[in-house]
């Protein structure tokens, strides 16, 4: 076997199972210094939490050079994404987002997440064979990210389009920008926003609660978002909620077939939903680490942690640890993160998975893998790229 093949063998390997990777890591301590990255890894879960609530460490932005930096054509949308602004921003930004989440709204996502759950099953109801990635998992979030941000149902699959083709500019998702990707990603950021403009001029066809309607509203108030700030987060808003939501619904439904006794428990209404999800959460984080920076000297671990120090937190080792370690696991660990960056989706993502699981207990009475699944084969965004399924309906 080639150096190659042996790479992608083990690859492969840790996509489906990285426990052993995260038990490995926990046998060297919370705390691992990674001399070929250069960054502090963090896996220990009472760890990973202090460095993700400590306000001495921050979202590293991207390098200098980049056209999305402070200083590059598009700084300012990049820096207007709740996902990567910090400070007085952040808190403005999070405070405004914050009104998709009241109890009203929720109340009312709640029940378009059901309708959505409904119109997938009832398109698929005659079939016995499918594919749940793209059938299923893939198409739910794209539902339910359209109804929050306002988008007319008719633009959701090109939108989809538009924001993957940003994501991969580098910039914003690698801070690692590179030629003709950085291109497309920046003139589908301009495209954006010219439909965003476009949407927000027949105010009368948005959702009400959704983003786009919150920011007509407040036009000419206090609390009134800039153009960017709007384009950045109808982005941002997509990104945090789909793909990590598709692999949390993929995970569901690959657990669903290879344990036949949950779809039973489903049925008799034996099995509490939103432990499960949360079960899921822990076990598969489909948000596998993020990066923070240190912005000061400080001690951790008993090691010398210096300003401009990366740190690597290794989510799915933290909530490993928590699973696996006897300590009382009934929520989600930090799959969500914490603090003051902690995922103000959380909750509508919980409740795609539970409305799932309860849909598919009360229509389905049997469901197995037809084939083999095929994992993405991206361990960031850890998560399943087809999954073969046999439905019998009842």
């Amino acid at each position: 076997m080639s150096t190659r093949s042996a790479r992608a063998a083990v690859t492969e390997a840790l996509l489906k199972c990285p426990a052993p990777l995260y038990e490995r890591m926990h046998r060297q301590g919370p705390l691992i210094w990674s001399r070929p990255d250069q960054t502090w890894v963090v896996t220990g879960y009472e760890l990973a939490r202090l460095v993700l609530r400590d306000p001495r460490f921050h979202l590293p932005g991207p390098p200098p050079q980049s056209e999305w930096s402070e200083s590059g054509s598009h700084g300012g949308f990049f820096q207007s994404m709740l996902l990567a602004s910090e400070g007085d921003r952040h808190t403005r930004l999070r405070r405004f987002l914050g009104r998709l989440l009241t109890p009203r709204a929720v109340r009312a996502q709640t029940l378009r997440v059901e309708a959505a759950v409904t119109a997938l099953l009832d398109g698929l109801e005659r079939r016995t064979a499918v594919d749940g990635v793209a059938e299923i998992s893939a198409r739910l979030p794209v539902t339910v990210i359209g109804d929050l941000v306002g988008i007319p149902a008719g633009d959701r699959s090109e939108l989809s389009e538009i924001c993957r083709e940003i994501s991969r500019g580098g910039g914003v998702a690698s801070g690692r920008p590179s030629g003709e990707d950085v291109g497309t990603a920046l003139t589908r950021v301009d495209e954006l926003g010219r439909r965003v403009k476009r949407w927000m001029d027949t105010p009368e066809h948005l959702i009400p609660d959704s983003l786009l309607a919150l920011a007509v509203e407040a036009k000419d108030t206090t609390e009134a978002l800039s153009e960017t700030e709007i384009v950045a987060n109808v982005f941002s808003l997509y990104i945090a909620g789909h793909d990590t939501s598709r692999n949390m619904l993929s995970g569901l439904l690959m657990r669903l077939a290879t344990h036949p006794e949950l779809l039973d428990g489903l049925s008799a209404g034996a099995i509490d939903t939103s432990a499960e999800v949360d079960r899921l959460l822990l076990a598969e984080s489909p948000l596998t680490f993020t990066v923070r920076v240190a912005r000061e000297e400080c001690e951790l671990d008993g090691q010398r942690i210096r300003p401009g120090d990366k740190l690597r937190v290794m989510l799915g080792a933290a909530n490993h640890e928590l699973l696996t370690s006897g300590m009382k696991a009934d929520h989600s660990g930090v799959s969500f993160g914490e603090g003051r960056h902690v995922c103000l989706g959380a909750h509508l993502a919980r409740t795609e998975g539970r409305v799932m699981l309860e849909a598919i207990g009360r229509r389905c009475s049997g469901l197995r893998l037809a084939a083999e699944p095929v994992w993405a084969p991206h361990f960031l965004h850890r998560g399943l790229q087809s999954l073969p399924l046999e439905i019998a309906w009842r």
